[in-house]
């Protein structure tokens, strides 16, 4: 873990300067305060997460360095936006120092229990305090803007949005007019996706069902009824070595995806993994759609949008692919 090249003082000065230019980025890239503000390596503070909803913050301290520091950090953020409220969530699975504390809790202010934020037009409810990571998943902010374009330019008419989360990708189907369905098997996310769909009033097209994913895609009835189908899991392979048993999940999400699918239709295969590239991904959808005589015509490639940035000399800081292309029969 490098924090600079140069021979200086890790002090008060150094972690201003690199917040200040984070900041300065995002007020580039975004009109609105909703995003992440410190994504570790790539922007050049290792160990540190930081996301911006509006007038709160959600931190994770990923390492030693950082958690040593966690006063200062949480001084220098308070000066440099004013927030109302701090929130720590450092209860992460992985360190990079088993030595590091997993804390969660209030650091300054005060946090609700839901934060109302927008993203493309639409608004979500979030919860810093109890969901996953640090309450919402920003990264797939240009995957999410892609799907809705791609459904609104298309008239897709049925959507199916897999491992949905708080519903991210089937709120941007049914917002562009598509009946929507979303599987997820927390109660507490998928609970958090109504919500989101009341507040865009789309509840009339978003169907919510709690279900190992797995499950639901061996029970439902339907063959050829989806017009789009977006597979996001979560990350199958978190060491190289289980590379293999990622791919061997993946190849079966998808197979048993492929007979709900209309001819025609658009899948997207997502990964947060950084051990699974996006070859892994076009292996896993060429060996599934030959096995049922099905064509897969390649239609873009997203990745994580720039409020995670990745670096060149990092390959481990581009780690969110996802594959989109028409399934259609021979």
């Amino acid at each position: 873990m490098v924090l600079t090249n140069h021979d200086e003082e890790l002090g008060e000065a150094f972690f201003r300067k690199l917040l200040n230019k984070s900041l300065q980025k995002r007020d580039r890239l975004f009109d609105t305060p909703y995003y992440r503000l410190i994504h570790g390596e790539g922007d050049r503070l290792p160990g540190l997460v930081v996301d911006r909803y509006g007038d709160f913050l959600a931190v994770q301290f990923r390492n030693l360095i950082m958690q040593e520091r966690k006063q200062m950090i949480v001084t220098l953020l308070s000066d440099l936006l004013s927030p109302m409220g701090i929130y720590e969530r450092s209860d992460f699975e992985m360190g990079v120092d088993d030595r590091i504390e997993r804390n969660t809790g209030l650091l300054c202010g005060k946090v609700p229990d839901s934060i109302e934020i927008e993203e493309n037009g639409l608004r979500f409810l979030v919860d810093v305090k109890n969901s996953q990571k640090t309450g919402f998943f920003f990264d797939q902010r240009d995957s999410r803007a892609f799907c809705r374009k791609i459904t609104k330019e298309l008239s897709l008419q049925k959507g199916l949005d897999l491992f949905s989360f708080t519903g991210g990708f089937g709120l941007n189907m049914a917002f562009s007019g598509a009946e929507a369905i979303c599987v997820d098997k927390s109660e507490e996310d998928l609970e958090r996706a109504r919500l989101n769909s009341v507040v865009n009033k789309v509840d009339n097209r978003l169907q919510l069902v709690q279900s190992d994913v797995l499950a639901f895609l061996n029970e439902f009835e339907k063959n050829d009824y989806f017009d789009i189908v977006v597979l996001d899991p979560p990350s199958f392979v978190k060491h190289k070595k289980e590379l293999p048993h990622g791919i061997s999940l993946f190849r079966k999400l998808v197979e048993s995806t492929l007979p709900l699918m209309k001819d025609g239709g658009i899948l997207g295969l997502c990964t947060c993994a950084y051990n699974i590239g996006i070859e892994h991904l076009v292996e896993s959808v060429r060996r599934s759609t030959e096995r049922r005589g099905l064509r897969f015509s390649h239609l873009a490639i997203t990745l994580q949008s720039p409020d995670h940035p990745w670096l060149l000399e990092v390959p481990e800081s581009l780690y969110l692919k996802c594959l989109w292309g028409f399934v259609e029969k021979e």
